[in-house]
């Protein structure tokens, strides 16, 4: 005996019901790609940072820093 819908109807909405799930998952995805966040650019740091930085670290001593620093200002002044 056949049900009253016929044999295929079974599959025909299994295969409705997973072509609506790709589509929806297609749809979901392209709008997390267009409302992904954007990344802020990074600024440069200023050589006067760097320095700072390495005297932090203790790559350079006091009187370098000092001495890098006065000529670093004396090129800010030149502008």
């Amino acid at each position: 005996m056949m049900h009253a819908m016929g044999p295929d109807v079974g599959w025909i909405l299994l295969v409705v019901t997973l072509w609506v799930l790709v589509a929806g998952g297609a749809v979901w995805g392209a709008l997390r790609l267009i409302h992904q966040p954007r990344p802020t650019p990074t600024s440069i740091p200023s050589p006067l940072d760097i320095l700072e930085r390495r005297f932090a670290a203790g790559k350079i001593s006091r009187e370098d820093f000092d001495e890098a620093r006065a000529r670093l200002r004396e090129h800010e002044l030149d502008r």
